[in-house]
């Protein structure tokens, strides 16, 4: 059983007033309006299209595209955020996914930025980039048109297309999954790059002979490529941000530059050593992942779990207050919500205002089956009471048999208080909903929830949890 150290578990003498970094970052983000970000497009259309070979295996061209939009993405910062990494190169972005789902937008380039529900600016000279230069290569050679070709226009696209453009949502690809993050703080990119090696040379020296073994082989080696591209990413943020400091004047915002430039210069690279280390390795591997994948659903997890080691060190080594734990907390929410989804109008009437939902969940139990909720299960939802943001999507696990009435009782206040979250999951029926399913039971305790309300055991699989809408009284609505 994990105790709760925390004086107040309502961290009542925290508020919005006296977190000054928090309100001034909270109000500007509610004054930004959303833009299209066409940074991945570009980049990615311009390797896979000028700089590739088509003789390539696709998981190494595809690996070689993401590392090249990684190691050329501009390292902004545009405010006084603690976490360096942004998901575009706008403050508050919409990223064009080409070979996925941005081609819906094709038909409201002209539009995008009046239509009536939830605009998104487009400048004259992005849209003319997209409609000339982008758009036109990838035509034919999106997902949902290679789907129509190898299918031969299967009945399900033509159904999609009848009820609406966009409600394919497989074509997002993964997607919807939780990554395992706990395994980058833990050993960095580096160890995970040098993993990858090893199972390469482990595929080689036995010669293989296998298609199996050569899409292994594919597979090992697109890991180092695309893992190359994240640590040139981090490497030019720490590099913009000691540039930054150089000039800076503002003493508080020049240390806060200086800190990242360090920070940067060492993870994701390296194991994490601190929270704010953890933290910020964490976030700017978010960013990677949506360097590859469609920004709907790409789940951090169980957030008071993967960081509390790092928290608890800092804590009993009087390196971290409750009050900078709290801040740190806050610019992460606060940077999950620096990106918004690109979709047509026609899915606005849908989803109208749905963000990216990236699921945080917290508290349940632990793969013993004892009590996980700690410190930062408290933390997370004091910051998520103070903020109300759209993001992240906030999970709260509940245990009748483990976790405390306090717990309970705390969890209720956060939804009375947020009008919204979190979410209450009964954790006896969704650890056996896994088993069920065939999961291992201590895999089925470390469960996180996947954007919405969907479940999966932690950093374990790639569930692609949205990869049908289905709706059962529509298809009898259909059949009459």
């Amino acid at each position: 059983m994990r105790a709760t150290t925390l004086k107040d578990i309502r961290l009542r003498e925290y508020t919005i007033e006296n977190l000054d970094i928090l309100r001034t970052l909270r109000e500007n983000l509610l004054k930004t309006r959303p833009e299209v970000c066409i940074e991945r497009s570009r980049y990615t259309t311009r390797y896979l299209r000028d700089m590739s070979s088509p003789d390539e295996h696709m998981e190494t061209r595809y690996a070689k595209a993401v590392a090249y939009f990684l190691s050329n993405k501009k390292p902004l910062f545009f405010d006084d955020n603690l976490l360096a990494g942004t998901t575009t190169s706008k403050p508050f972005g919409a990223p064009v996914y080409q070979e996925l789902t941005g081609m819906t937008i094709w038909p409201e380039l002209d539009t995008i930025s009046t239509r009536e529900k939830n605009p998104l600016i487009l400048s004259k000279e992005d849209a003319e980039e997209l409609n000339f230069d982008i758009f036109p290569y990838w035509m034919e050679r999106n997902i949902l048109e290679y789907t129509r070709k190898k299918f031969n226009n299967p009945d399900c696209m033509r159904l999609f297309e009848r009820i609406v453009f966009f409600l394919a949502s497989k074509a997002g690809t993964i997607s919807h999954t939780v990554p395992d993050y706990k395994k980058v703080l833990g050993k960095g990119i580096a160890g995970i790059v040098e993993e990858a090696r090893t199972r390469e040379k482990e595929l080689k020296d036995r010669r293989i002979n296998t298609a199996e073994d050569r899409h292994s082989l594919e597979f090992y080696q697109a890991v180092q490529t695309v893992m190359k591209g994240v640590l040139e990413y981090a490497a030019n943020l720490s590099k913009k941000a000691a540039e930054l400091a150089r000039v800076e004047k503002n003493h508080s915002r020049r240390e806060n530059l200086l800190k990242m430039s360090e920070i940067c210069a060492r993870v994701p690279a390296k194991p994490a050593r601190t929270f704010r280390e953890a933290i910020n390795s964490l976030w700017i591997c978010q960013v990677a992942v949506h360097a590859e994948n469609i920004n709907m659903a790409i789940s951090p997890g169980r957030l008071d779990q993967v960081l509390y080691k790092y928290y608890r060190d800092d804590i009993d080594n009087g390196i971290l207050t409750i009050k900078e734990a709290i801040e740190l907390v806050g610019c992460l929410w606060l940077k999950l919500n620096d990106n918004t989804n690109l979709v047509p109008e026609t899915s606005e009437e849908l989803f109208g205002g749905a963000g990216t939902v990236p699921a945080v969940t917290v508290g349940g139990v632990d793969k013993d089956g004892e009590d996980a909720v700690n410190d930062l299960t408290y933390i997370m939802l004091r910051v998520t009471e103070l903020l109300k943001l759209r993001d992240p999507s906030l999970n709260a696990r509940y245990h009748y048999e483990k976790n405390t009435e306090e717990y309970r009782d705390r969890v209720a206040e956060v939804i009375v208080n947020t009008k919204a979250v979190p979410a209450f999951h009964n954790d006896m029926v969704d650890i056996k909903v896994l088993e069920n399913q065939g999961t291992l039971t201590e895999h089925a305790r470390d469960y996180a929830v996947i954007g919405c309300v969907e479940l999966a055991s932690a950093g374990r699989s790639y569930d692609a949890s949205s990869s049908i809408i289905f709706n059962l009284v529509s298809t009898l609505e259909l059949a009459l």
